[in-house]
């Protein structure tokens, strides 16, 4: 089902690109070009979907690459800030997913899972449930909690 999704999110990149316009009263037309070629490095062969400000903090571009979707996130002068996907929690390392056999965190289960790369390193945002509660914690690839 997921991989249906990106295929039907890469055509409609595909045949939107040469339409393609970023909100000029949002983003200026340099920032839009910083942003790209930063893409274009980081992530060759990424097809830029859409780039907007968002709360007047930050800059996301919306891209897909290696058949994911992935949020690209800037500051307002166009620094990278982090870069994060949806994972399946069937794909999770296993050094993560163990962090249910913690004791701090028994009777959860993992109810969403993304991987985020940053600057300083990267981590899986687990969103974690038990009942009506809920949790979000960084978790290294290790398995090391983070927060």
């Amino acid at each position: 089902m997921k991989l249906q999704t990106n295929l039907i999110m890469l055509a409609l990149a595909v045949i939107t690109l040469p339409f393609l316009s970023c909100d000029d009263d949002n983003v200026s037309d340099t920032t839009t070009k910083d942003i790209q070629t930063f893409i274009e490095t980081k992530y060759p062969g990424a097809q830029v979907v859409k780039i907007e400000r968002e709360d007047n903090k930050i800059i996301e571009a919306d891209i897909i690459h290696d058949n994911l979707n992935k949020e690209v996130a800037f500051d307002l002068s166009s620094k990278w800030l982090y870069t994060s996907w949806d994972v399946r929690i069937s794909e999770l390392p296993q050094a993560v997913s163990a962090i249910l056999n913690d004791p701090d965190y028994a009777g959860y289960h993992i109810d969403d899972a993304d991987f985020v790369e940053t600057p300083n390193g990267n981590y899986y945002l687990l969103e974690l449930e038990k009942g009506n509660s809920e949790s979000k914690v960084k978790v290294d690839e290790t398995g090391k909690v983070l927060s």
